[in-house]
């Protein structure tokens, strides 16, 4: 997905802890909220934000309605497809 950057919120020394303060920002429905390892071996974990606006939320659920669509049509026809039997 491509758009706004992320910006770091916080550092943390454990995974736990950064993933305490990803719940508290998840109730905010217009960020996008995300747990990242950083610095060297990965010991530290960050947590990054980005603002979502309202229209590319609609964006997102259309598309995912559509693929829910596809998906359902191309099984229906699979099912078609073997339920008339092999004519050879």
């Amino acid at each position: 997905m491509f758009g706004k950057p992320w910006k770091i919120v916080g550092k943390f020394d454990s995974y736990d802890r950064a993933n305490e303060k990803r719940k508290e920002l998840i109730k905010d429905k217009t960020l996008q909220v995300k747990v990242k390892k950083y610095g060297p071996g990965g010991k530290i974990f960050v947590v990054k934000t980005r603002v979502v606006e309202e229209e590319f939320l609609d964006e997102i659920k259309e598309k995912k309605i559509k693929s829910r669509k596809k998906r359902r049509t191309h099984k229906r026809d699979y099912k078609k497809e073997f339920s008339k039997g092999a004519v050879d």
